[in-house]
């Protein structure tokens, strides 16, 4: 009946027609059938514009997804950011606070590939691992859960590389698992240096095994965790951040609060790649203890 209503024979619903092709039905020659034609015109651009209308929405929509702010209760100084190098990516972040217990977690994920594809299996690995933070899991136990979950429904040629962690904040300790993304940085009474936590990315092996670093933290230590596209930007000679370059910065504004660590390190990533546009999306959670 809605469709006697709404169209004739052989005409295109109104719900898959442009805004701009609602025209006066009248013969082509007349005033009206210019305007008509002219709508026409206007319809075929905006079909032309509507993917990159659509993927400037998914970047909306990938943002909001992000968390705003950390738990309150975690009595920690963090600072986070999430660069796509297109419109969408397949970089992540997200923090939990497990109920009950004076502990909080944070997630930080890079997806193997870019764009609207990473930013889909992204949002599934975001959706999974948040049903999964109620449980309470440790970080190893979060990645071989997650591992296993993925694997389920296994997408051919994706995988996600990850970090999980928990801050105790009674004990104050950090315990890190580690699926495959760099180092962690820390810096402790002034020195810095690289937390060896490694592991396999998520959803490529079944019986991958995770292990879980523990760092016990004073007040005013200083965690930075970040994916490869902030390492791998290159500059005109082809010459890679690296991260010798990434330790330098935080260590040279240690001092300073978290939200200014991530600033001084994409401030510093944009003055090496000057000219030369982002490969890879970058990331980086920056954590005062």
């Amino acid at each position: 009946m809605i469709q006697q209503l709404c169209r004739q024979d052989g005409e295109t619903p109104f719900w898959e027609q442009a805004p701009s092709s609602f025209a006066w039905r009248t013969a082509p020659g007349g005033r009206r059938g210019k305007k008509e034609r002219r709508n026409g015109e206007e319809s075929s651009e905006w079909r032309g514009r509507q993917p990159e209308h659509e993927l400037l929405l998914a970047r909306e929509l990938q943002s909001e997804m992000l968390p705003a702010r950390h738990p309150l209760e975690a009595g920690w100084d963090l600072g986070a950011r999430c660069t796509a190098a297109q419109t969408v990516g397949g970089d992540f972040y997200d923090f939990f606070r497990y109920p009950g217990k004076a502990i909080s977690a944070e997630a930080i994920g890079d997806v193997s590939g870019k764009g609207a594809s990473a930013a889909i299996y992204a949002a599934l690995v975001t959706g999974i691992l948040r049903s999964l933070a109620p449980v309470e899991l440790g970080p190893a136990e979060m990645l071989r859960t997650l591992n296993k979950a993925l694997l389920k429904r296994p997408v051919r040629g994706r995988y996600v590389s990850m970090i999980y962690a928990t801050w105790d904040e009674r004990d104050r300790v950090f315990r890190i698992a580690n699926a495959g993304l760099p180092y962690p940085v820390c810096v402790q009474n002034g020195e810095s240096f690289s937390l060896k936590v490694a592991g396999l990315p998520l959803g490529l092996f079944e019986e991958a095994e995770y292990e879980e670093h523990i760092l016990g933290c004073s007040a005013g230590d200083l965690v930075v965790f970040y994916t490869d596209g902030v390492t791998d930007a290159v500059n005109t000679d082809s010459e890679d951040f690296g991260p010798e370059r990434l330790e330098r910065v935080i260590r040279m504004h240690a001092g300073e609060t978290a939200d200014r660590v991530v600033s001084a390190i994409f401030f510093a990533v944009a003055s090496h790649a000057r000219g030369v546009n982002a490969v890879d999306d970058q990331t980086v959670i920056a954590v005062r203890t």
